[in-house]
This record gives structure tokens, C-alpha cells and sequence, in this order.
């Protein structure tokens, strides 16, 4: 079948080589194709008409490497190129204070105090403070004083929830936005805003706290488990 089918390109295309050599040499006279029968065709090339001409573009596959592939319905063995995509997944932002040109992380970051505690106890692992915020020696230092004031949240006063939590922490009453803290902790940490929290979920609220307080979480979660243990006990 397939010599057969070769032969027959091979004939088409010496076809079609000797009906251009044939007529490369007469003049061209334009020919309307779609005229009515038993009508002169022929068209005075100064008539200022648009005579339509024979397409004979279709013998164009005959000349090219294609057209068994088009016969045998072959399969291209190029491989697909992926499309990327055209809109990266969004990242949450860092907010960092631009000093010069070096961009630096949040206050909360820099202290080693992720949840920004409030300077007025004497902290383990505390070197100092901002005016307003202390500064801790280690990262370990600020999640383990952040765990404690949760622990005394949920044993002296009863706040055992995201919302109860939330709202003492960062109340509206300093402008804060407390609801959305709240739906925030809640929805990353797996739990509902008035469901009492599980002992084992609180290294999940410390974790979306930081994230909230910080615009993102640097920290590996062992580091908060332990950290957030120690300040349990």
C-alpha cells in the first residue's frame, strides 16, 4: 500500500511540474472560474474587474515531508512544551521597614518576639526592649513568653477560646482588627472561634498568631512545639 501511495504522489507532483512548465511561457490571461456556462469567459484584462484564479495550493503537500504523514496518520514524537502559568499562586507578603536600601523583617521578627509581648515582666531569655516591645536572645525566648501568657489566658481567667483569646490580646479598643485576627488564627489553625481549644492545638493558634502579627511564619514548627511546651509548663 505504502509504494503505492508513493508512486501516486511521485505522479501528482510530475503532474503538476508539467502543467507549470507548460504553460510558464504563454502570457497570463486571467480566467473567471465561477462564471455562468455557455458565457465568454475570458475578461478584458482593462475591464477593471477581480478575476478569481484556480487555487492550486493543495499540491503544495505533495512537495513537502508531511504529506505521508498525513497518509499514515502519524504521531509527532516532539515533545509538548508545558504552558507556565500565567498567574503565579499569590505569597503572602512580609511587611519590612525599608532602611536605605536594605529592606528589613517586622519588629516582631527582629525582637526574637514573634506575638509581640509587651515589655513589663521579667522575661526568661530577655535582653531589653524597644520602648514598647522586648527583645528576647532568641527566638525560643519570645514563643515560650508568648505560650505562657496563653497558658494564664486559659488557667486564671478562662479564655480557652480563639475569640476569647484574640480579643484580650489585640482588642478593638487599640484599633486593632480583632474579628479578622480571630477568623484568621481559627481558619489556619483548624479549629472554630468559640470551640475550646485542645492542648495539643495551641502550637497551631502560636503558629497563625505569628503569622498574623507578622504577615508570615519564619519558623520551623519543632522549634515552636518547643517552645511553646516549655512555656505550658
Amino acid at each position: 500500500m505504502r509504494p503505492l501511495i508513493v508512486i501516486t504522489a511521485g505522479a501528482a507532483m510530475a503532474a503538476a511540474g508539467y502543467w507549470w512548465l507548460k504553460n510558464s511561457q504563454r502570457p497570463l490571461v486571467p480566467v473567471a472560474i465561477n462564471s455562468a456556462p455557455n458565457q465568454n469567459t475570458s475578461i478584458p484584462v482593462n475591464s477593471g474587474s477581480s478575476p478569481s484564479y484556480a487555487d492550486l495550493g493543495f499540491l503544495d503537500i505533495f512537495s513537502t515531508d508531511s504529506f505521508e504523514d498525513i497518509i499514515f496518520n502519524r504521531v509527532s514524537n516532539a515533545p509538548t512544551v508545558q504552558t507556565p502559568y500565567l498567574y503565579p499562586e499569590p505569597q503572602t507578603p512580609a511587611p519590612r521597614t525599608e532602611v536605605g536600601n536594605n529592606m528589613l523583617p517586622p519588629k516582631g521578627i527582629r525582637n526574637n518576639n514573634p506575638l509581640n509581648v509587651e515589655k513589663g515582666e521579667n522575661w526568661q531569655g530577655m535582653t531589653g526592649n524597644d520602648g514598647r516591645f522586648v527583645i528576647f536572645q532568641t527566638p525560643f525566648y519570645g514563643i515560650r513568653a508568648a505560650a505562657r501568657i496563653l497558658k494564664n489566658y486559659r488557667d486564671k481567667y478562662g479564655l480557652n477560646t480563639v475569640n476569647g483569646i484574640i480579643k484580650r490580646w489585640a482588642p478593638p479598643s487599640d484599633n486593632n482588627p480583632t474579628q479578622k485576627y480571630a477568623d484568621f488564627v481559627a481558619n489556619k489553625a483548624g479549629v472554630q472561634v468559640n470551640q475550646v481549644i485542645p492542648a495539643q492545638y495551641y502550637t497551631r493558634v502560636v503558629s497563625a498568631m505569628i503569622h498574623f502579627e507578622n504577615g508570615y511564619n519564619p519558623y520551623d514548627q519543632s522549634t515552636i512545639n518547643t517552645a511553646v511546651a516549655a512555656g505550658f509548663e
